[in-house]
């Protein structure tokens, strides 16, 4: 199976994250698929944001649950998850990231339900609550809990305590990117029916590490140049 490189937000290196502007360009890309992450405004609209406000991507202090989607847009292009849906209509993946508060479940529900190839979609939350509610919202859907292994456990741990771990939850594992994992460790969590996908891909070398260990996928801002650099190495 063929490691599948997202755009994280979109391909973020390039153009705003979490913006339609950087979702067209995956896709102009050929991307394998997006990243992106989603929340709830105060108007019931589940939209496609990083943070719990908009101060980091466009310098003002408005919180995303306090403000209404046209508010929001004042300052900053937030798409919805039904815009950027679109994107993939025709293939492509989408992983999508629940942000904030629980209660955008049944809300983000209602758009995703729209969507018709429920193959090409994931779900993934830090958030070990809502991914676990997730488990019941979304039964069908592969399901990843994000999480950084090495802070969870104090040190790297074997994949049985990992399996162990998730049992509860009932997804598989986006771990942060690290030298630590091997082929073994991913092979046994894939064995046991686990999605198994990295994040935090911060420099090539980790990205290259990641799908040589064989991983399902991993999330990167730039995901095309990322995959086209494996596939080189692989071809040579």
């Amino acid at each position: 199976m063929s490691v599948i490189f997202l755009s994280h937000r979109g391909e973020s290196d390039d153009a705003p994250e979490n913006t339609m502007r950087s979702f067209a360009l995956a896709a102009e890309r050929d991307s394998d698929g997006i990243e992106l992450d989603i929340r709830l405004t105060a108007d019931k609209q589940v939209i496609c944001c990083h943070d719990a406000d908009l101060q980091r991507v466009a310098g003002v202090p408005l919180v995303v649950a306090d403000a209404t989607l046209a508010q929001l847009r004042e300052f900053y292009p937030v798409p919805l998850l039904s815009e950027a849906l679109t994107v993939i209509r025709d293939k492509g993946m989408m992983q999508i990231e629940f942000k904030g508060d629980p209660a955008l479940i049944p809300f983000a529900r209602k758009v995703i339900d729209t969507f018709s190839d429920r193959r090409r979609l994931v779900i993934s939350s830090f958030e070990k609550d809502t991914i676990a509610r997730c488990a019941d919202a979304f039964p069908d859907l592969r399901r990843v809990l994000l999480t950084d292994l090495e802070q969870e456990f104090g040190t790297f741990p074997t994949a049985e305590k990992v399996i162990d771990f998730l049992a509860p939850l009932r997804c598989g594992i986006s771990f942060k990117a690290t030298f630590a994992a091997d082929k073994t460790f991913v092979g046994t969590l894939r064995r046991a029916g686990l999605p198994v996908v990295g994040w935090g891909v911060f420099n090539d070398e980790l990205g290259l590490h990641l799908a040589s260990i064989g991983v399902d996928a991993m999330t990167c801002n730039h995901a095309v140049a990322l995959r086209e650099k494996f596939r080189n190495i692989k071809e040579n």
